[in-house]
């Protein structure tokens, strides 16, 4: 060696391009460690997220009263009220039934109270009245003819008499002309005539007198005596009104044709199809109309077996949609199905039990304006 110079073995010159070589494989061993590392916990930290389809609860809606529609009062797409109508259909004759029914109503009312209100003054003195007759002439029939009945009957049989007599001589003295042709024969037929009619009449009396002794016959008796207890029972009846069935059968009447009233209003009130709920017209086509209630959006998820445990009813989770990338829209668990879906009969191993999923109904809270039903949805559920 020469002084002041300084040599190298050829063993120091290969020493160093290995040491630096494992100084970068360990830098590259560090590196994937730490990468590996910041995954896992990238991993760890990332939150659990399920997609779904926005949807809407919807409401059909029609009327009971059929017929041609008058006016449709709304169109697709315009938002509603509730109570508000939409469209209107022709009455027809419902008017027309209307009417009759509370006719009917009217006279069944006016006849039940009547019923209620019962005879009227006039009416049961009316029947009273009747009553007394029927007792007077049933008193009469069983006392029979007073003595001045008969006295006096016995005076005009007695004074017919004398009348027959009469008519008697002048028949006589009018035959004797006649056989000497001294008198028309017409005198002859007016004698004979006055004669019959004076014995029919004594023959009469006769009877009215033989009456009167005799007093009323039996069956003359018997039906006094039906006709005044007719009369007195017709009196009690009018006194004491209306029975309590009629009363009930006139309310059952009266009931059925409100009933009937009540119903026709209803089928009146039918004819104007109203909106139940604030909402929104989704299909409007002349048939049974569709809404969508626009405060009721929520999206239906499928959460596996395994990580259903970090959802619970009434937690808040927020909502992401690819129309709006840089929104989150609030939403809240309202209800996890209690039966699982797609599930085998045997699950052995924690795969196969995450095969089996719940759905899970997840309210929305904003964004009622901007989504709209069919939209896929994204949730995300911390660790």
């Amino acid at each position: 060696m020469f002084p002041g110079f300084r040599t190298t073995s050829m063993s120091d010159e290969k020493a160093k391009p290995r040491g630096k070589s494992r100084r970068n494989l360990f830098l590259v061993g560090a590196l994937l460690a730490l990468t590996y590392g910041g995954y896992r916990i990238y991993l760890e930290r990332k939150p659990y997220e399920w997609s779904g389809t926005v949807e809407a609860r919807t409401i059909s809606i029609g009327s009971r009263a059929g017929g041609r529609i008058k006016e449709v009062l709304v169109r697709e797409g315009d938002r509603v009220q509730a109570g508000q109508a939409l469209l209107t259909l022709e009455a027809g004759d419902y008017l027309a039934q209307l009417m009759q029914a509370k006719a009917l109503l009217v006279q069944w009312q006016a006849n039940l109270e009547k019923l209620k209100q019962g005879a009227r003054p006039e009416e049961l003195a009316e029947a009273r009245a009747r009553a007394l007759t029927a007792n007077a002439a049933l008193a009469q029939a069983v006392a029979g003819a007073r003595p001045e009945e008969v006295a006096a009957a016995e005076a005009r049989l007695a004074v017919q008499e004398v009348a027959v007599e009469k008519a008697k001589l002048n028949a006589d003295r009018v035959h004797v002309l006649d056989q000497s042709g001294a008198t028309a024969r017409v005198d002859v037929d007016n004698a004979d005539m006055e004669l019959k009619g004076a014995v029919a009449l004594r023959d009469a009396l006769t009877h009215q007198l033989d009456q009167l002794k005799n007093g009323s016959r039996r069956t003359e008796v018997a039906q006094a005596q039906a006709r005044s207890m007719e009369q007195s029972a017709s009196a009690r009846l009018v006194a004491a009104g209306s029975r309590t069935e009629d009363l009930k059968a006139a309310q059952a009447q009266v009931d059925g044709a409100q009933g009937r009233v009540d119903q026709m209003l209803v089928m009146i009130d039918e004819l104007t199809v109203k909106a139940p709920l604030p909402a929104r017209v989704e299909t409007l086509d002349l048939r049974p109309g569709v809404l969508l209630e626009e405060k009721q959006l929520f999206v239906r998820i499928y959460v596996p077996e395994t990580l259903l445990g970090h959802m619970k009813i009434g937690q808040a989770v927020p909502i992401s949609v690819d129309s709006f990338p840089d929104q989150r829209f609030q939403g809240v668990v309202e209800h996890i199905n209690g039966v699982g879906e797609y599930s085998p009969r045997n699950l052995q191993t924690a795969d196969e039990r995450a095969d089996q999923v719940f759905a899970t109904r997840v309210g929305l809270r904003s964004g009622f304006d901007q989504l709209r039903a069919g939209m896929a949805a994204f949730i995300q559920v911390p660790k």
